[in-house]
């Protein structure tokens, strides 16, 4: 998983989820929704059933650049039923 200097530096310090390699790099492969930023960066969710939580990973060419617990898209779209 090729990542940027900003995501080593600062999301991983800041950030637990973050050091979850396998999530990230499952939400990247089977993502349960996608959305393009106005930056050109790649929005990608996926549930972490473990943490209970949604995952979001923000990419740009396929290298991570963030990667947080979105806490409002549990809210909007609860647990998925498929788990």
């Amino acid at each position: 998983m090729e990542t940027t200097d900003y995501f080593e530096r600062i999301v991983r310090a800041k950030r637990p989820e973050a050091r979850e390699t396998a999530w990230i790099e499952q939400v990247m492969a089977n993502p349960y929704s996608t959305e393009n930023q106005p930056d050109g960066r790649l929005r990608q969710w996926g549930y972490i059933q473990e943490a209970d939580k949604w995952l979001r990973v923000i990419t740009e060419d396929d290298v991570v650049h963030n990667a947080f617990f979105d806490r409002g898209k549990l809210r909007e779209w609860g647990r998925p039923t498929w788990n």
